[in-house]
């Protein structure tokens, strides 16, 4: 098991992190740090042997926060902000494939999945806002 990210990467959070109760003085479930802050790598640990677990300062927000790999990408990799999040409960209003695959059917409701909540295309004219 290798780190994906070095000490003192330049990296992006891809989802908002919440307080889990690990964060002394804020209540738990506020927000730390929101989706695509960019903070640096501080250190780099393991949790339970299995996985990675990355302290990162996001120094807008002034603070240390702990982030697993799969929350966490370059800051120099191209985003797109999203009107959702992974798990977020969404209603498709077309049908959704991925490379000809028919994923979501329409209308069809469902969880967003990475591919889809990298994404913020609507169709012209859509003023909608998501579902949750």
């Amino acid at each position: 098991m290798r780190p994906e990210y070095d000490y003192g990467e330049k990296v992006r959070v891809l989802r908002n992190v919440r307080n889990d109760g690990t964060f002394p003085g804020m209540d738990v479930g506020k927000i730390l740090v929101r989706r695509a802050s960019v903070g640096y790598v501080r250190d780099i640990r393991t949790f339970l042997q299995g996985q990675i677990i990355y302290s990162v300062h996001f120094m807008d927000e002034d603070r240390l926060i702990g982030c697993r790999e799969e929350e966490l990408q370059r800051a120099g990799v191209p985003w797109t902000l999203s009107l959702f999040e992974p798990r977020d409960k969404v209603i498709a209003r077309v049908p959704l494939g991925i490379q000809g695959a028919m994923m979501l059917s329409s209308p069809s409701f469902g969880p967003s999945t990475p591919v889809w909540s990298c994404c913020s295309w609507r169709p012209s004219g859509s003023h909608s806002s998501p579902t949750a």
